[in-house]
């Protein structure tokens, strides 16, 4: 996927609109939805750059496949299957094929899946990409395919996801509400942006309760499976200053983190509390119930290909960010200096 001398997307950049905006005020069917100062300043700025629109890539995209590329980073995540088996359903609803593959958290595996897909003739993408931030999504915007972030954001292309700062807050202000004054943290990979979120929340509630960071006491997972929160878990729990509380940044980092505890003998919550995020259905139905932050994921999934669609369609989209809310269950409910009969 190789770059072009001038794309559309640095275009758009300049001239301070949506690449999709770009793409109408260029297009003569398209420009007489906008209005005339957006189209001549628009024209204006890729006439400057000496940008030229690939009218063959321009008419590929105006032949559709009616398919849909859904680029899944792990088959085996309850979270993303949860979202993207929601996305398939509302693209077939719509009349559409979901093609879906996996990128295996592998920038180059994600970058040959796009392409292959690419070469398909998908009319456009959900995206969870790994990675804050990705390039490939400078390319996919410069070749003016249409995309949707979904459960993560780059701060500058359209996405439907959680407010991850608000729900890391929430989670932690739940803990410090409880009596933890030493609250660990069993992150995912930070380069996700999920992780950046929860982690600036958790950063925003110590903040608020005039309490200072422990930095040493903030894990990074190797990946969001149970088996890395094991691992991260265990490097916290096995200190002789171990925390008396986790935060762990999805339900399955939760669950490994509740295995090491047992194994170490701790009871959860009187010796150790826990609190997950996703409030995935196994979260209630463990023997000690878990507390988690609750995001809508199904509706996450279908709102992303309804977006990805109305920007096929031309239109400009709109990000959607869905507020969290904490589900308080029993492995947070024991407050520090309390006893078990209190």
């Amino acid at each position: 996927m190789g770059d072009k001398p001038v794309t559309l997307q640095e275009v758009a950049r300049r001239a301070g609109v949506h690449p999709s905006t770009v793409s109408r005020a260029l297009n003569s069917g398209g420009a007489q939805h906008l209005g005339a100062e957006t189209v001549q300043r628009v024209k204006s700025i890729a006439a400057e750059l000496g940008y030229e629109p690939n009218p063959w890539a321009r008419n590929l995209r105006t032949r559709r496949s009616r398919m849909l590329g859904l680029v899944i980073p792990r088959l085996k995540d309850v979270v993303l299957a949860d979202i993207f088996e929601s996305a398939e359903d509302r693209a077939r609803e719509r009349g559409y094929q979901a093609v879906t593959a996996s990128s295996r958290d592998d920038p180059g595996v994600q970058e040959t899946v796009v392409q292959r897909l690419l070469d398909q003739r998908v009319d456009g993408f959900v995206l969870a990409t790994p990675r804050i931030d990705d390039p490939i999504l400078d390319q996919l915007s410069g070749r003016n395919v249409p995309f949707v972030l979904v459960n993560r954001t780059s701060g500058r292309y359209p996405c439907v996801r959680g407010d991850d700062e608000l729900g890391g807050y929430l989670a932690t202000q739940h803990l410090l509400k409880q009596g933890h004054r030493r609250v660990g943290i069993v992150a995912g990979p930070l380069n996700v942006s999920t992780s950046a979120g929860r982690l600036a929340g958790y950063r925003r509630a110590h903040a608020e309760h005039q309490l200072e960071v422990d930095e040493s006491l903030i894990v990074e997972a190797a990946d969001f499976a149970a088996e890395s929160g094991a691992t991260a878990a265990g490097r916290l729990l096995s200190r002789r200053d171990a925390p008396s509380a986790l935060f762990c940044f999805n339900d399955s980092l939760a669950i490994g983190a509740m295995s090491v505890a047992r194994d170490l003998g701790l009871d959860i919550p009187t010796d150790l509390a826990v609190v997950g995020f996703n409030d995935t259905g196994t979260a209630a139905l463990l023997p000690v119930p878990l507390t988690s932050v609750f995001l809508p994921l199904g509706i996450m999934g279908r709102e992303a290909v309804d977006m990805l669609l109305a920007m096929i369609d031309g239109e400009d989209p709109t990000s959607v960010v869905h507020a969290p809310r904490l589900t308080a269950r029993s492995t947070s409910a024991h407050k520090i200096g309390t006893t078990a009969s209190d």
